[in-house]
């Protein structure tokens, strides 16, 4: 017999979630490389368009927060604040997964105090996948990488993929354009309203 799956903790990525990184990133630029022209971003290495090296660009995130408020310099995405409360109000754990650097542990407690939206946990991690390891029962996850969505999806996470012009010309199962609709997403898996990604659709449809 059929029993769909249930969503109890959720995994929520920083950068390109629910913080506006790039325009972050961006005025950091402005002000120490005192360039003002900066191409939009069309993959996920954008730094490479503007003449920063992987290097550098590591270098240069490990000593902003040291400098600057490069992560907790921006307001929230939209829909991030009704997103929050709509994962609040469907009883689901709350994880924040990201793989900021060291010094920007302390910048990114702070930014998710100062605007109200408080997890369960904050992981520091490259690990996305920890998601599906500490969860009551199932996890779902939203991310804007598509190597961490690749790698939530194998692990066995409902993984939902944030749309940016980055990432647009991959094909994913679910795709969401902020927070708040991720958080329907969620719901409307434990509604038995869509079934969950690697379900035989056909047999779950049968059972409505």
């Amino acid at each position: 017999m059929y029993k769909q799956k249930l969503i109890t903790d959720v995994g929520i990525d920083m950068d390109g979630v629910v913080y506006p990184f790039m325009s972050a990133f961006k005025k950091y630029c402005i002000d120490v490389l005192k360039e003002t022209t900066f191409s939009e971003p069309t993959k996920w290495e954008f730094y490479k368009d503007w003449g920063i090296s992987e290097d550098t660009f590591k270098t240069m995130l490990m000593t902003a927060p040291i400098s600057h408020r490069l992560f907790a310099s921006e307001s929230p995405m939209d829909g991030t604040a009704l997103g929050w409360a709509a994962l609040r109000e469907e009883g689901v754990t709350i994880h924040v997964i990201t793989a900021r650097p060291t010094t920007a542990w302390s910048q990114t407690a702070d930014w998710l105090h100062d605007h109200g939206l408080i997890p369960d946990h904050l992981h520091f991690t490259h690990d996305k996948t920890i998601i599906t390891h500490v969860a009551k029962e199932y996890s779902a996850a939203i991310d804007d990488h598509l190597l961490y969505h690749q790698q939530l999806e194998q692990a066995g996470a409902f993984a939902v993929l944030r749309d940016h012009p980055w990432n647009r010309q991959h094909d994913v199962n679910f795709r969401v354009s902020s927070l708040l609709d991720f958080a329907r997403l969620v719901k409307s898996v434990n509604n038995r309203e869509i079934p969950w990604q690697n379900t035989n659709v056909n047999k779950y449809y049968a059972k409505q």
